[in-house]
């Protein structure tokens, strides 16, 4: 395979994944909040997680210490959601993208959730909140550059992420209390969870704001010094 083709295939990857991993997540709330099924499910998007990651990779030393940089997120990310009502996992996800790339920002961001999860509880509302957190990290690593010049765009992507969130996983709460995803009913679940979004968004932010500096000097010498 040349060059050009391994980059169209990962191009390719890079586009699909995040696409059938929302669909797939969708679906499960709708037609997977009775029984097990919702685990075939996580697997799914798990292992799409792991594809996701793996199209990154350009050459093996880079793509190893990114997944050593992934694993240390993950940690962090797993260790901040035992943090009570504001909770940095969010923010370490973002970051994640931001200094690894995108492919490692989805991975950290869904195996974050499904390894905390193991302490909080699984359930058919699992794939929605990996997708949810994956994509999150996706887009902090799409827009990195932008990111990391400007704290002002660094703030309202937290805010933003916060809403997109809350929303997304609106679709489960909507899906669990009517058994479909109604427009009227998904629209007052919305409403309901204002309060809670804000709260959300606003600690996105602090959180961002706090953690980033720090965490942009020691991954920047960590680049210099391996070449990522």
């Amino acid at each position: 395979m040349t060059v050009i083709e391994n980059r169209n295939a990962r191009m390719f990857i890079r586009i699909a994944v995040p696409v059938l991993l929302t669909a797939a997540a969708v679906l499960c709330a709708l037609f997977a909040s009775d029984g097990r099924k919702y685990a075939i499910i996580t697997v799914i998007v798990t292992l799409l997680s792991l594809l996701l990651f793996l199209s990154g990779f350009d050459k093996k030393r880079i793509g190893s210490r990114r997944l050593v940089l992934g694993a240390v997120f993950i940690t962090l990310a797993v260790a901040g959601r035992f943090i009570p009502q504001l909770k940095p996992l969010t923010a370490v996800v973002i970051i994640s993208g931001m200094f690894t790339g995108a492919e490692t920002g989805f991975l950290v961001g869904a195996v974050s959730v499904l390894i905390s999860n193991i302490f909080f509880g699984n359930g058919p509302w699992t794939p929605l909140q990996m997708t949810a957190m994956g994509l999150i990290g996706f887009f902090g690593g799409v827009f990195s550059n932008g990111l990391k010049k400007s704290k002002i765009l660094l703030a309202l992507y937290g805010i933003a992420c916060g809403i997109f969130y809350s929303m997304f996983m609106d679709i489960w709460t909507t899906c669990s209390a009517t058994g479909s995803l109604q427009l009227s009913a998904y629209l007052q679940s919305v409403t309901a969870a204002i309060p809670f979004t804000v709260i959300y968004a606003v600690s996105n932010v602090i959180y961002l704001l706090l953690l980033t500096p720090p965490f942009y000097r020691k991954l920047e010498r960590i680049a210099e010094k391996y070449g990522l």
